[in-house]
Parts: C-alpha cells; sequence; structure tokens
C-alpha cells in the first residue's frame, strides 16, 4: 500500500549519534514508507514518557540498535490507514506493553507505524488520554498486583513494601493496594517525594539510604508480607531476608542494579519466592482482564495526581529535567 505525501514529512523526537558517537536529539521531521501486510499506521494523538525511553535518550545499547530512531513505548490514537483485516480507518487505538519504540520507530512522533498484533482497540469505557496516563507503567503495575495477591495476603498481615515509588509502577501500584485496603510502605531515594507518596495511598514512606543501612545477615526481622520492587540489586537482597514466610517479591525493573548477591537461607527456611513480570509477556486474555480492572481503578480520583501533561513542543525541555533528576513518573504527551 502506498502512502500519501503528508506521511512523508510529519514531526517526530528523533534519537541520532553524532560524529563522535555522542547521542542527540531534537524533535524533527521523519517519513513513514510503504505500509506491509497486517500493518497499520496511527495517527497518534497522546503518547507517553517512560523510564525506557529515557534510557534510549542516553544511548542504552541493549536497546536502540540502529540510528536515527524514535522512542515512544506506548501509544494512542486513531487508525490513519491500514493493511490488515483487524482495523478500520478511524478507529480508535492504543499500543501499551510491546516492543513499540525498540524493535519499531515509536509513538513519540505525529504518526506510528507498527504490526497490526500489537494493537489494541479502545473501550468506549476509556479515553485515550486515560491509556496513556496509565501507560505501560500502569498495565505492569497491575499485573505485579495481581500476582502479588494470588495467594491471598491478608490485608491485616505486615505491610506490601513497594519500592522506586515516586516512579510511574511504583506511583500506580500504592494507588491500587492503598484503595484495596493495604498497609504500603513506599520506598523512595528522594524525601521531597514523602508528602506526595503519603497522598497517593503510602501508609509510610522510607527512604533508601535508611533501608539499607541494615546488618549483613542471612535472614532479618519479618517487616513485609510482599514487595513489588522497581529497582533491583541490593533491594532484592535485603528485602527478601526481610519477608514474612512464604511471601512473594515481585520484580519489576532494575533501575539501580541489574545483579544482586542473594541469600539462600529466605528462599530455604522462609519459602520465600522470587517472581519476575515482563509485560510484554501478557497473553490477550489477560491483557483484556488487565484492562478490565484498570478501567475501575481510572475512576479514582487520585488518578489525577499521578501525571503530569506535557505539549508535543515542550517535550526535550522536559525530557532534560528527567534526566537531570534522574526521575521520570507518569508523563502523558500530547502529540499537537
Amino acid at each position: 500500500m502506498k502512502i500519501k505525501n503528508n506521511l512523508k514529512n510529519f514531526k517526530a523526537l528523533i534519537i541520532d549519534k553524532n560524529e563522535l558517537n555522542h547521542i542527540k536529539f531534537k524533535i524533527g521531521n521523519t517519513k513513514i514508507n510503504d505500509l506491509k501486510k497486517d500493518e497499520v499506521i496511527i495517527k497518534v494523538v497522546y503518547s507517553g514518557l517512560n523510564y525506557k525511553d529515557i534510557l534510549m535518550l542516553s544511548g542504552n545499547p541493549g536497546l536502540v540498535r540502529k540510528y536515527p530512531h524514535i522512542p515512544g513505548i506506548d501509544a494512542s490514537g486513531t487508525i490513519y490507514r491500514s493493511n490488515s483485516k483487524k482495523f478500520k480507518v478511524g478507529e480508535k487505538v492504543f499500543i501499551v506493553a510491546q516492543p513499540c519504540g525498540v524493535k519499531s520507530l515509536g509513538g513519540l512522533a505525529q504518526f506510528l507505524k507498527v504490526p497490526s498484533e500489537w494493537v489494541t482497540k479502545l473501550s468506549s469505557r476509556m479515553s485515550l488520554k486515560q491509556t496513556m496516563v496509565f501507560g505501560t507503567a500502569g498495565f505492569t503495575a497491575m499485573l505485579a498486583v495481581k500476582r502479588l495477591l494470588k495467594d491471598k495476603i491478608k490485608r491485616n498481615s505486615k505491610p506490601i513494601l513497594i519500592t522506586g515509588a515516586n516512579g510511574g509502577v511504583g506511583t500506580i501500584a500504592t494507588l491500587i493496594l492503598s484503595n484495596l485496603g493495604f498497609n504500603i510502605i513506599a520506598l523512595t531515594r528522594e524525601s521531597k517525594s514523602i508528602n506526595f507518596l503519603k497522598t497517593v495511598g503510602a501508609n509510610k514512606v522510607i527512604l533508601l539510604k535508611n533501608f539499607l543501612n541494615v546488618p549483613n545477615l542471612p535472614l532479618l526481622k519479618e517487616e513485609y508480607s510482599g514487595i513489588i520492587d522497581n529497582v533491583g540489586g541490593e533491594i532484592i537482597s535485603i528485602g527478601s531476608k526481610q519477608l514474612l514466610k512464604t511471601g512473594k517479591l515481585i520484580s519489576i525493573g532494575m533501575a539501580s542494579a541489574s545483579t544482586t548477591e542473594l541469600s539462600v537461607y529466605p528462599l530455604i527456611l522462609r519459602e520465600v519466592e522470587i517472581i519476575g513480570i515482563n509485560a510484554e509477556s501478557a497473553s490477550i486474555s489477560t491483557r483484556k482482564k488487565i484492562w478490565t480492572t484498570l478501567e475501575k481503578v481510572g475512576k479514582n480520583k487520585k488518578m489525577k495526581l499521578i501525571y503530569k501533561e506535557c505539549n508535543f513542543s515542550s517535550l526535550i525541555k522536559v525530557i532534560k529535567n528527567c534526566k537531570k533528576n534522574n526521575s521520570v513518573g507518569r508523563i502523558v504527551v500530547k502529540i499537537d
């Protein structure tokens, strides 16, 4: 299928390397080539800025293999062209928790071409913007919550610890579990986030430096019934030692480190489990269940507290601020 002229020159956030192999990025012009079978073009209305996007914008070699590249792992909009029987022109759709923006050019652009299998039709109970408020972060948070609660943790048991709590996954997981009546302890490295996290639903906030200041013993006092970890590294080592018998640690991210020194004592003596979550591997049926639940979460008035919105034209300034502060949170990008 041949592409019309207006897709030969549109705006996108473009990452490139200069002659010294240094990463640079800008809002520039790009184009889309002809559609292959089972591909669609989406006119993007909203996208998001995620931690993974910031990694790409910092030149992470494990994510971007070919330059120039367009980041943006999340996108929502309308079908502009379709070479797939699944979708018709004009249908409202979104992409979350797929290889978009890594294996393909991403959603921080006015138009996006992707395989139709990555695309989900928008429910009448959600808006295009709401899907991006949740994004991959919210989808992953709900996956983690459902996996953690699979073994029916009691609400009056020890608290649930959420690490990297001021990030996208951590914030939404805190809101969800708090709304379900659980006692939440939020872990953050930033003291300026304490009041925000308590407003979202944390019963208590502890700073990372205090959490790490514990004796190097094979087992520690039982403090938590479950942990949702977005940080990795020492968090997994120390956190696993503080779980109740049969407690679960859900591992999602590795913002701190991808390796850890692990004591087997919690695994053997307390039957603790460490469970990894990969949102991209979720089945179609699981995705439907997750979004049905997120539709209900979206009605929570606190949702308006967890994200900021910016225009495409101000995105460069927002990115530089995120890189400077080493923090992203939930940022919804309105594509002008």
